[in-house]
Protein backbone atom coordinates (compact mmCIF):
# COMPACT_ATOMS: atom_id res chain seq x y z
CA UNK A 1 0.00 0.00 0.00
CA UNK A 2 1.37 3.20 -1.26
CA UNK A 3 0.65 5.87 1.85
CA UNK A 4 3.15 8.09 0.23
CA UNK A 5 0.48 11.18 -0.25
CA UNK A 6 -0.16 11.12 3.56
CA UNK A 7 1.89 14.23 4.90
CA UNK A 8 3.86 14.21 8.06
CA UNK A 9 1.79 15.49 10.91
CA UNK A 10 2.73 18.55 12.40
CA UNK A 11 1.17 18.54 16.43
CA UNK A 12 -1.10 21.13 16.82
CA UNK A 13 -3.61 21.87 20.34
CA UNK A 14 -6.80 21.81 17.76
CA UNK A 15 -7.15 17.43 18.00
CA UNK A 16 -6.44 17.49 22.01
CA UNK A 17 -9.46 20.28 22.68
CA UNK A 18 -11.77 18.71 19.98
CA UNK A 19 -11.25 14.77 21.24
CA UNK A 20 -11.46 16.75 25.08
CA UNK A 21 -14.82 18.53 24.14
CA UNK A 22 -16.16 15.50 22.03
CA UNK A 23 -15.88 12.73 25.55
CA UNK A 24 -17.12 15.34 27.59
CA UNK A 25 -20.10 16.59 25.62
CA UNK A 26 -21.04 12.84 24.34
CA UNK A 27 -21.02 11.45 27.68
CA UNK A 28 -23.07 14.06 29.18
CA UNK A 29 -25.62 13.58 26.72
CA UNK A 30 -25.65 9.64 27.29
CA UNK A 31 -25.64 9.87 31.14
CA UNK A 32 -28.87 11.99 30.76
CA UNK A 33 -30.47 10.24 28.19
CA UNK A 34 -29.50 6.66 28.99
CA UNK A 35 -27.67 6.26 32.27
CA UNK A 36 -24.54 5.35 34.17
CA UNK A 37 -23.95 2.25 32.87
CA UNK A 38 -23.06 3.06 29.28
CA UNK A 39 -21.28 6.13 30.49
CA UNK A 40 -18.91 4.14 32.78
CA UNK A 41 -18.43 1.54 30.17
CA UNK A 42 -18.20 3.98 26.59
CA UNK A 43 -17.06 7.10 28.04
CA UNK A 44 -14.64 5.49 30.29
CA UNK A 45 -13.29 3.65 27.71
CA UNK A 46 -12.93 6.48 25.83
CA UNK A 47 -11.14 8.67 27.97
CA UNK A 48 -8.61 6.11 28.97
CA UNK A 49 -8.22 5.83 25.07
CA UNK A 50 -7.30 9.75 24.85
CA UNK A 51 -4.72 9.62 27.58
CA UNK A 52 -2.99 6.65 25.62
CA UNK A 53 -3.48 8.15 22.29
CA UNK A 54 -1.56 11.26 23.61
CA UNK A 55 1.18 9.19 25.25
CA UNK A 56 1.93 7.21 21.94
CA UNK A 57 0.40 8.11 18.82
CA UNK A 58 -0.47 12.08 18.92
CA UNK A 59 2.61 13.28 18.32
CA UNK A 60 3.68 10.36 15.72
CA UNK A 61 1.02 9.00 14.14
CA UNK A 62 0.71 4.98 13.31
CA UNK A 63 1.99 3.50 10.11
CA UNK A 64 -0.99 2.86 8.06
CA UNK A 65 1.14 -0.23 6.46
CA UNK A 66 1.42 -2.04 10.29
CA UNK A 67 -2.11 -1.39 11.23
CA UNK A 68 -4.30 -1.59 8.95
CA UNK A 69 -4.91 -4.77 8.24
CA UNK A 70 -4.96 -6.30 11.69
CA UNK A 71 -7.74 -2.99 12.66
CA UNK A 72 -9.63 -4.17 9.90
CA UNK A 73 -9.92 -7.86 10.78
CA UNK A 74 -10.44 -6.67 14.49
CA UNK A 75 -13.19 -4.40 12.97
CA UNK A 76 -14.78 -7.23 10.98
CA UNK A 77 -14.77 -9.32 14.15
CA UNK A 78 -16.66 -6.43 16.41
CA UNK A 79 -18.96 -6.76 13.71
CA UNK A 80 -19.74 -10.36 13.87
CA UNK A 81 -19.40 -9.96 17.89
CA UNK A 82 -22.54 -7.26 17.45
CA UNK A 83 -24.99 -9.64 15.11
CA UNK A 84 -24.43 -12.17 17.83
CA UNK A 85 -25.88 -9.32 20.48
CA UNK A 86 -28.26 -8.44 18.04
CA UNK A 87 -29.46 -11.55 17.10
CA UNK A 88 -29.39 -12.72 20.70
CA UNK A 89 -30.98 -9.86 22.36
CA UNK A 90 -28.52 -8.00 24.27
CA UNK A 91 -30.07 -4.66 24.52
CA UNK A 92 -32.37 -6.46 26.19
CA UNK A 93 -30.54 -8.39 28.69
CA UNK A 94 -28.39 -4.99 29.38
CA UNK A 95 -32.00 -2.77 29.91
CA UNK A 96 -32.84 -5.50 32.08
CA UNK A 97 -29.68 -5.99 34.14
CA UNK A 98 -29.66 -2.17 34.33
CA UNK A 99 -32.64 -0.71 34.55
CA UNK A 100 -32.73 1.14 31.47
CA UNK A 101 -35.18 2.57 29.34
CA UNK A 102 -33.86 3.98 26.40
CA UNK A 103 -31.27 1.35 25.73
CA UNK A 104 -33.60 -1.49 23.62
CA UNK A 105 -32.86 -3.26 20.11
CA UNK A 106 -33.67 -0.41 17.75
CA UNK A 107 -30.85 1.88 19.41
CA UNK A 108 -28.11 -0.81 19.87
CA UNK A 109 -28.70 -1.20 15.71
CA UNK A 110 -28.75 2.52 14.67
CA UNK A 111 -26.03 3.34 17.36
CA UNK A 112 -23.50 0.54 17.51
CA UNK A 113 -23.79 -1.39 14.62
CA UNK A 114 -24.31 1.57 12.41
CA UNK A 115 -23.39 4.70 13.82
CA UNK A 116 -20.08 3.20 15.75
CA UNK A 117 -19.52 0.65 12.95
CA UNK A 118 -19.56 3.35 10.53
CA UNK A 119 -17.03 5.26 12.62
CA UNK A 120 -15.03 2.38 12.76
CA UNK A 121 -14.58 2.39 9.25
CA UNK A 122 -13.81 5.99 8.62
CA UNK A 123 -11.01 5.67 10.73
CA UNK A 124 -8.86 3.13 8.82
CA UNK A 125 -10.00 5.93 6.08
CA UNK A 126 -7.95 8.43 8.81
CA UNK A 127 -5.03 6.32 9.64
CA UNK A 128 -4.01 5.73 6.00
CA UNK A 129 -4.21 9.55 5.94
CA UNK A 130 -2.45 9.76 9.84
CA UNK A 131 -5.04 11.93 10.98
CA UNK A 132 -4.38 12.18 14.63
CA UNK A 133 -8.21 11.76 15.67
CA UNK A 134 -8.14 8.72 13.60
CA UNK A 135 -5.62 7.83 15.91
CA UNK A 136 -7.47 8.61 18.61
CA UNK A 137 -10.67 6.76 17.66
CA UNK A 138 -8.30 3.54 17.09
CA UNK A 139 -7.04 3.45 20.33
CA UNK A 140 -11.13 4.35 21.50
CA UNK A 141 -11.50 1.01 19.69
CA UNK A 142 -9.13 -0.82 21.41
CA UNK A 143 -9.69 -0.22 24.76
CA UNK A 144 -13.94 -0.19 24.23
CA UNK A 145 -14.97 -3.06 21.61
CA UNK A 146 -11.35 -4.04 22.02
CA UNK A 147 -10.45 -5.05 26.02
CA UNK A 148 -13.33 -3.21 28.50
CA UNK A 149 -16.26 -5.04 26.18
CA UNK A 150 -15.06 -8.39 26.68
CA UNK A 151 -14.30 -7.88 30.47
CA UNK A 152 -18.00 -6.22 31.00
CA UNK A 153 -19.42 -9.76 28.81
CA UNK A 154 -17.73 -12.00 31.45
CA UNK A 155 -18.91 -9.58 34.46
CA UNK A 156 -22.60 -8.93 33.28
CA UNK A 157 -23.81 -12.79 34.27
CA UNK A 158 -22.44 -12.12 37.97
CA UNK A 159 -23.98 -8.86 38.20
CA UNK A 160 -27.29 -10.33 37.10
CA UNK A 161 -27.18 -12.69 40.18
CA UNK A 162 -25.76 -16.03 38.52
CA UNK A 163 -23.37 -17.08 36.03
CA UNK A 164 -25.30 -17.67 32.51
CA UNK A 165 -25.24 -17.25 29.19
CA UNK A 166 -25.26 -13.56 28.26
CA UNK A 167 -25.88 -12.22 24.72
CA UNK A 168 -22.55 -11.60 22.93
CA UNK A 169 -20.39 -13.96 25.24
CA UNK A 170 -19.73 -16.57 22.33
CA UNK A 171 -17.87 -13.99 20.30
CA UNK A 172 -17.03 -11.59 22.15
CA UNK A 173 -13.03 -12.36 22.34
CA UNK A 174 -12.91 -12.58 18.66
CA UNK A 175 -12.28 -8.35 18.64
CA UNK A 176 -10.71 -8.84 21.63
CA UNK A 177 -7.40 -11.14 19.70
CA UNK A 178 -7.38 -8.73 17.28
CA UNK A 179 -6.75 -5.71 19.98
CA UNK A 180 -4.38 -7.65 21.39
CA UNK A 181 -2.34 -8.06 18.19
CA UNK A 182 -2.82 -4.51 16.98
CA UNK A 183 -1.68 -3.06 20.93
CA UNK A 184 1.56 -4.98 20.19
CA UNK A 185 2.08 -3.47 16.77
CA UNK A 186 1.24 -0.04 18.43
CA UNK A 187 3.66 -0.48 21.38
CA UNK A 188 6.65 -1.76 19.58
CA UNK A 189 6.44 1.19 16.97
CA UNK A 190 5.88 3.90 19.81
CA UNK A 191 9.33 1.87 21.29
CA UNK A 192 11.00 1.97 18.15
CA UNK A 193 9.76 6.28 17.38
CA UNK A 194 11.32 6.91 21.23
CA UNK A 195 14.89 5.11 20.61
CA UNK A 196 15.02 7.34 17.34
Amino acid sequence: MNTSFAAPYKPSVFPIVAVALAILTFGTIMFIRIGPAPVLIIGGSAAIAYFIWLATTYKRPVDPQTILPLYLAGVAAQMIHMAEEYATDFAGEFSRLFNLNLFNRDFFAITFMGAFGALWLLTALGLLYRNPIANFMLWFFLIGPGLVNSVAHFSFPFFSGHFHYFPGLATVLLPTIFTILVIRVLLKEHKQFKTE
